[in-house]
């Protein structure tokens, strides 16, 4: 257990990590428990807690977790106050005049990223065209959450933009000879009786501009304001592209007519989703995000820093990891099917909390993994993520190995895995069951790019049971196909034993194989080869006619087919050729070995 932080009560900010302590020392008993009260706390049992409210409920989600997120707990010892955050970061009002600043176990900018990646915000460094040029430096101090608030608005104006703003119908009656909309037939025949010409026309109009609107709004205008001052220095990589996704979204209300001022902060500041009837309530995230936004004392006071930007705004950490899992899962399956020549996953599909249930035509009891993979209705593997501390496996926890036993039982596979960010790859086989339960986390610090690397190779290991081919194409795709007149196209074509693949004829085959080497820009010439490629080709040949004990071929020319990959760097002298062979086996089912050879 590490040792926990402290601070001097009346510090206005402590910095402590998700999950670790924080002990705010000279504290009055009977003040602070008043103070408590007043920042939102309400006590539970010996001690107080701090939730707020849940932007989306998982379907997973406990009975326990209906009141919300719970952001702090705390509990008064002696002269001392005791806090402990959960699973979030962010900024959190403790007491009046006295904010935590929870930070995550993984680094900010990893953070950020992850974000990016479950809005599906592009990382591009060319954003919608926007003049970038506008962007200044100033007083006020910005950080990385301030890029959290930017891609939780980017992202409810998005779902705002699917389903609809908020409007009002006004109906206006207008008499004269140009008009639009219907004709009041019945005021037109009295302006005739009357001894009026002109028609009554009645003119509908759209009305976008209301409070909800501008609140969502005038959030919008400080969050630009706040990106635009960030100091150069302090920039995040993606800032150019979330200014312009602000901008856009603004611009976009502003072209329907929306405007705010500063003199209606206070109504603003007023606006609650419960004012809201329940088929609104898809503004919960952009509105949740413009009134932690709106509470920020910047409006008034530039320089505050966003430290009064960010009271009592609190990011799930636990939520944003399996998110963001799931959306990695997804875009990989969809780069290996990229490269999938045979088109075998086209029903490959990673599900995100499938429901599960235990009893035959009953569906009252359900369990929910994380995240299921499946092809053609087959369960392939079933994964959850764990967003633990450093150090710590899910497989030695008892109830999450309970939990995964379940879902492995009920959904019939053998491959199980706990996606983790702190831990490393390993491997664990079940006792008499056949199935293997790995932890799929990076080696040493954890990074996205480290993360969704790992994730690639553990997706390709359970899919090349099913798919053995895969392995081919992936080597494919990361070296070089060899074999002159073969292109990567002819790879559907791989296991064709009479196509540009086969190895009827070993010697020839071999030389092919060299000659593409030799003639490529990434490849020696054929003169700096051991016997200008002789010996190497000795060897490929071997290998093409290798024998079992019994003297019958090891690899049949009528059942096997052969794909080169070169890679250039595979040594320190002129690189490596690897051979997969794929062989069909009695029973019709492929199997693919490799076996790698230096080019000399």
């Amino acid at each position: 257990m590490s040792k926990p932080v402290r601070c001097d009560y009346g510090t206005s900010l402590c910095s402590v990590q998700e999950n670790h302590k924080l002990v705010v020392e000279g504290c009055d008993p009977e003040q602070v428990t008043a103070e408590l009260r007043t920042a939102g706390f309400v006590r539970e049992g010996s001690q107080f807690v701090k939730r707020r409210r849940r932007l989306r409920r998982r379907r997973s989600s406990g009975d326990d977790e209906e009141n919300g997120l719970q952001v702090l707990t705390a509990r008064v010892v002696e002269d001392a106050l005791h806090v402990e955050p959960s699973d979030v970061v962010g900024v959190v009002r403790l007491l009046p005049g006295m904010s935590v600043q929870i930070e995550p176990k993984v680094d900010w900018d990893d953070v950020i990223r992850m974000l990016l990646t479950v809005y599906e915000i592009e990382r591009t460094q060319s954003p919608y065209g926007i003049p970038l040029d506008e962007m200044t430096t100033g007083g006020v101090d910005a950080s990385r959450i301030i890029a959290i608030f930017a891609i939780n608005y980017v992202q409810g104006l998005q779902t705002i933009n699917r389903k609809g703003f908020i409007r009002d119908l006004e109906i206006r009656r207008r008499t004269g000879f140009d008009g639009i909309g219907s004709l009041d037939m019945s005021q037109t025949l009295i302006n005739q009786a009357s001894g009026n010409p002109e028609p009554t026309w009645v003119e509908t109009e759209v009305e976008y501009s209301n409070v909800v609107n501008e609140t969502v709004h005038m959030a919008g205008k400080l969050l630009l304001r706040l990106l635009q001052q960030t100091p150069h220095e302090q920039v995040h990589p993606q800032q150019n592209t979330l200014f312009s996704m602000v901008h856009r979204e603004v611009k976009r209300m502003e072209e329907l007519g929306v405007q705010s001022s500063q003199k209606r902060l206070g109504a603003y500041r007023q606006v609650s989703l419960s004012d809201l009837p329940r088929q609104r309530h898809y503004y919960q995230r952009a509105l949740h995000t413009s009134r932690s936004i709106l509470a920020s004392t910047l409006l008034g006071r530039a320089g505050s820093g966003p430290e009064e930007l960010l009271v009592d705004y609190a990011l799930s950490m636990n939520s944003l990891f399996e998110d963001y899992t799931q959306r990695a899962l997804s875009r990989t399956l969809d780069s290996l099917e990229g490269i999938d020549h045979l088109d075998g996953l086209e029903t490959v599909e990673c599900e995100s909390e499938p429901p599960v249930y235990p009893f035959e035509g009953n569906t009252d009891a359900t369990y929910y993994p994380d995240h299921l993979l499946t092809d053609d209705g087959e369960t392939l593997a079933v994964l959850d993520s764990k967003y633990y501390r450093e150090g710590k496996n899910p497989a030695h926890e008892s109830g999450s190995r309970s939990r995964m036993f379940s879902y492995a039982y009920l959904t019939t596979t053998e491959r199980m895995a706990f996606l983790c960010p702190l831990y490393h790859r390993t491997s664990l086989n079940v006792n008499r069951a056949g199935a293997t339960v790995d932890t799929v986390s990076p080696d040493g610090e954890f990074s996205c790019e480290t993360y969704e690397s790992i994730l690639r190779e553990y997706l390709l290991d359970v899919l090349a049971e099913s798919y053995p081919e895969l392995e081919v194409f992936d080597a494919v795709n990361e070296g070089m196909l060899c074999l002159d007149t073969a292109t990567t196209e002819d790879l559907s074509r791989i296991e064709d034993v009479n196509g540009p693949f086969s190895i009827a004829n070993p010697s020839s085959f071999a030389n092919k194989i060299i000659s593409a080497i030799t003639f490529s820009t990434r490849g020696p010439n054929k003169l700096d080869l051991e016997n200008g490629g002789g010996w190497t080709k000795s060897r490929l040949k071997d290998i093409c006619t290798e024998q079992n004990d019994d003297g019958s071929p090891k690899y049949p020319p009528d059942r096997t087919t052969c794909v080169p990959v070169y890679d250039p760097d595979g040594n320190d002298n002129h690189g490596t050729i690897t051979l997969f062979l794929i062989r069909q086996t009695d029973d019709g089912s492929k199997v693919t070995e490799s076996k790698t050879r230096a080019l000399l």
